[in-house]
């Protein structure tokens, strides 16, 4: 770390403890890169250097300028505050290891332990599966299909994605909304708990949906306020007073 807030370029290592350079191949290794290219975002910035000698230890730099915005996005990675992009590529080199029989350890090359990866050593749960009644959130990106039930897509925040089905009238009626404002479906899910204690949505049968009003949360104030007796110019904070009202 230099003065005030600067911080130089930073090199940091993971350690795959049952490969060596000359075991580990080629098209495994671009599976753990890819997935470490997720975990340190920045991708522009964030360059990988060699394996080195040992157990298997690919060798990432990273750009001055992507040096403390990479730093602080690894130490989010066990917190409850991690992106949902951080946590399922730190969970997908999680399950990479334990499929490999290994454990990993990502470090800052000669320093501390950022983040320790049990791979093999992860405790494993019995998957179950379970069907709910529920809502979701997203952006229609697909809607298609020739049988009389019609697969649908959602994307829903931090690039989740939604695997639906739903009636051919209802696809009808979705189809416009496709790449367009966030929709509200509900229906009927189906989750499995993985042996990682993850539950995955597998599918999604979709029996009602609604437009959601993405009206910028000012406007709705701002409309509330013109109403006679709302209350809502006496609020020393109504912006606050709105997310509660909606569960934020």
């Amino acid at each position: 770390m230099l003065d005030g807030n600067i911080m130089s370029a930073q090199t940091y290592d993971f350690r795959i403890d049952a490969w060596k350079p000359d075991t580990l191949p080629m098209s495994r290794l671009a599976d753990y890169l890819g997935k470490l290219a997720v975990l340190f975002g920045n991708k522009e910035h964030v360059h990988f250097m060699k394996v080195r000698k040992g157990s298997a230890i690919p060798e990432i730099l990273v750009d001055e300028p992507a040096a403390p915005k990479v730093s602080a996005r690894l130490k989010l990675a066990n917190s409850a505050d991690a992106p949902e992009d951080l946590v399922r590529a730190s969970r997908d080199i999680n399950r990479m290891l334990r499929d490999d029989n290994a454990t990993g350890t990502l470090r800052l090359k000669g320093g501390a332990k950022i983040i320790d990866f049990p791979g093999k050593k992860t405790p494993l749960a019995e998957e179950a599966v379970v069907f709910e009644f529920g809502e979701l959130d997203g952006v229609v990106i697909k809607v298609g299909g020739k049988d009389e039930t019609v697969p649908v897509l959602l994307e829903g925040e931090d690039g989740v994605f939604y695997p639906c089905n739903t009636d051919r009238e209802t696809a009808r009626k979705l189809a416009p909304h496709i790449f367009g404002g966030a929709v509200r479906i509900a229906g009927r899910g189906k989750w499995r708990r993985t042996e990682d204690r993850i539950w995955e949505l597998e599918k999604f049968d979709i029996k009602t949906f609604e437009p959601l009003d993405e009206t910028p949360l000012i406007e709705v104030i701002t409309a509330m306020r013109t109403i006679e007796g709302s209350g809502w110019n006496e609020l020393d904070d109504p912006q606050a007073e709105l997310k509660r009202i909606r569960g934020e």
